[in-house]
């Protein structure tokens, strides 16, 4: 046992070194897990590469226990290696593919813009970076799935968006064989070693090369399937029947919570099952009203009332989705539109608000940013769980909760040709820190991208 504490907290020191480089960027919420994931996998590979390489020093050339002076200078110099020369180096990179992730998710899919390469222009710059300088295609260009920066280590190049009729359009062809050059380096095993660097931290949602070293070395598939099982609910081990019953749903939301414990500020107490006309979910919190702080932890209720104006059972098509995820098969409309208001309730769970009574004007404006990020972004919640949502275009036009107000918000969002991927960025962080914010956040919202 304690050796594998020991491994899980070498792998949570190097994470937390990746995760500040992730955290000190501005970037959608999505982003910035699917990033977090990627960063905590990549410690797990960088771990077991050091065990792996640890346990290939223990013996001497003739099979025989090294003298533990010997042993013991040899894993200082590899523990130097990993956490030192090579750390350094890997979180540089990290800091480079996490700003080029953040400022992907700004880029607008318009076609009054273009996307141009920037190196940082001083004599430092590679040669071969230095031919990619200036290069300009659109963000939808092939060049940008590959060569988008950082494309080496220490790689400072960057990405900016540009006005279609300031810069003339690159050759793509040319330019694809520019990265090609810029990326190619045969190393001692004939091998190309910095084909690893063709990569979009942006579009593909990671930190580091899919391709990186560490995932070559002996043990880390097993390292990979651990991650993914360790990362989501495993239904199967939840659900027994056809369907799971009220309480393996209760187990399965405790068991989320605890591997996702940043979705509940105070942990989750309670998960209720009620028969209410006045709510779908519900997410609850106690508070002392003498010091205004909450008292104890969250509470979840589904209401198993048939809502018939628009046919839904919210318990029960939670249930049946969960079923779904775990035969893994296609889940309905309705049951996919369940999980995104079980998300809803969570992003109320997962506020850092003070205990406050808002206006009805302050209510309606705070629901209305929740419901829209809910929408936007509760895919995520439900890969959680290993499943996939395939209705989030039905479910962002058509979604039952604040319907009318959700409708008015994005018709104005489109009127003043604003990227609703745009609001969402900015408008999650006023909804996870200050409800009492955010009619004052819209407003300012509305002023400064009003074209």
């Amino acid at each position: 046992m304690q050796s594998e504490k020991a491994y899980k907290d070498l792998i949570n020191q190097t994470f937390d070194a990746f995760n500040f480089a992730i955290t000190d960027n501005d970037m959608p919420e999505t982003m910035r897990n699917a990033l977090q994931d990627d960063a905590r996998l990549f410690g797990g590979l960088k771990t077991n590469a050091q065990l792996f390489e640890a346990s290939k020093l223990l013996l001497d050339d003739k099979g025989n226990l090294k003298p533990f002076n010997q042993l013991s200078h040899e894993y200082d110099k590899l523990n130097i290696a990993y956490n030192k020369n090579y750390l350094e180096a890997e979180y540089e990179f990290a800091v480079g593919s996490s700003q080029m992730a953040s400022k992907w998710s700004e880029f607008l899919d318009n076609d009054r813009y273009e996307l141009q390469y920037r190196t940082a222009g001083d004599n430092r710059v590679r040669e071969e970076h230095a031919s990619l300088n200036g290069v300009t295609l659109p963000k939808s260009d092939p060049f940008w799935s590959s060569y988008t920066p950082p494309n080496g280590w220490n790689c400072r190049c960057t990405v900016v968006e540009v006005l279609k009729d300031k810069f003339p359009t690159s050759d793509s062809d040319k330019a694809i064989k520019s990265g090609e050059a810029a990326t190619y380096q045969v190393g001692k095993d004939g091998k190309n070693r910095l084909e690893i660097f063709r990569f979009n931290p942006g579009a593909q949602k990671v930190v580091f090369p899919p391709a990186h070293p560490y995932n070559k070395v002996a043990g880390a598939k097993t390292v990979e399937k651990q991650f993914k099982k360790e990362s989501a609910v495993n239904l199967t081990n939840y659900i027994k029947g056809e369907f799971p019953t009220n309480k393996e749903i209760k187990n399965i939301l405790k068991k989320y919570a605890e591997l996702s414990p940043e979705d509940f500020r105070n942990g989750l107490d309670d998960v209720k099952f009620l028969k209410s006309k006045s709510y779908m979910m519900q997410h609850s919190m106690q508070y002392n009203p003498a010091n205004g702080n909450w008292v104890g932890g969250s509470k979840i209720s589904l209401s198993s009332h048939e809502f018939s104006s628009i046919k839904f059972n919210p318990l029960e098509e939670f249930r049946g989705g969960l079923s779904a995820i775990k035969k893994g098969e296609k889940m309905t409309f309705n049951q996919e539109y369940s999980f995104e208001s079980m998300w809803h309730e969570i992003l109320h769970a997962k506020t850092k608000t003070a205990p406050i009574r808002l206006s009805q004007i302050g209510t309606k404006n705070m629901e209305v940013v929740n419901q829209f990020c809910a929408r936007h972004t509760y895919p995520d919640f439900i890969k959680k769980f290993g499943g996939e949502a395939i209705h989030q275009n039905d479910i962002l036009d058509k979604g039952y909760g604040y319907q009318g107000w959700i409708n008015d918000f994005r018709t104005k969002l489109k009127s003043f040709e604003i990227d609703e991927k745009k609001a969402v960025k900015d408008l999650m962080p006023s909804l996870m820190e200050d409800y009492s914010s955010i009619g004052r956040k819209i407003n300012e919202f509305f002023i400064t991208n009003t074209k």
